[in-house]
């Protein structure tokens, strides 16, 4: 792929966390997504705590 060329974006979504140029991310049952986070761990945390507060 040269420089100048259009990126091309392959989501992972086989799981509730994917991956783009931006960082990553997780979904929820309703769709929608958070993030960016700076790594896989990271967004897991999000996704912990997303739960924590809905518990609370």
């Amino acid at each position: 792929m040269r420089r100048d060329d259009k990126k091309q974006y392959q989501f992972n979504r086989s799981e509730r966390f994917y991956v783009t140029d931006s960082g990553w991310y997780f979904t929820i049952r309703q769709g929608a997504a958070f993030g960016p986070y700076e790594s896989r761990n990271m967004a897991v945390k999000g996704l912990n705590a997303f739960i924590d507060l809905l518990k609370a």
